[in-house]
């Protein structure tokens, strides 16, 4: 996947976390989106418990979970795959549709 087609499926999630990794990725951030399809709930119980062990340690889960994870969630079954951007606040966790035209979710 190339940086352009990467930023075109972001811009179309409505999420600051998608907003933010489009406008980064355009800044010449860092990427990687790897091949291998899983369904969206494997990721999904992931971070959900990530999210929660960060709860239990008083570490306020970031707003990027808050919007990603329902996002996630929506998905289900669907085969998803897992990519990245890295930004000046950090990486950015993102979810595409199987096709690599939609963003399904960003963490």
């Amino acid at each position: 996947m190339n940086r352009e087609d990467l930023a075109a499926a972001l811009e179309l999630h409505a999420t600051d976390a998608a907003h933010g990794a489009a406008l980064a990725l355009r800044a010449g951030a860092a990427f990687k989106v790897w091949e291998k399809l899983k369904p969206a709930h494997q990721y999904l119980d992931i971070y959900a418990w990530r999210a929660e062990c960060m709860a239990q340690d008083g570490v306020s889960t970031c707003k990027d979970f808050e919007q990603g994870l329902p996002d996630l969630q929506r998905a289900g079954d669907d085969p998803v795959a897992l990519g990245r951007v890295d930004t000046a606040e950090g990486t950015h966790l993102v979810f595409l549709a199987a096709d690599l035209k939609s963003c399904v979710a960003v963490l």
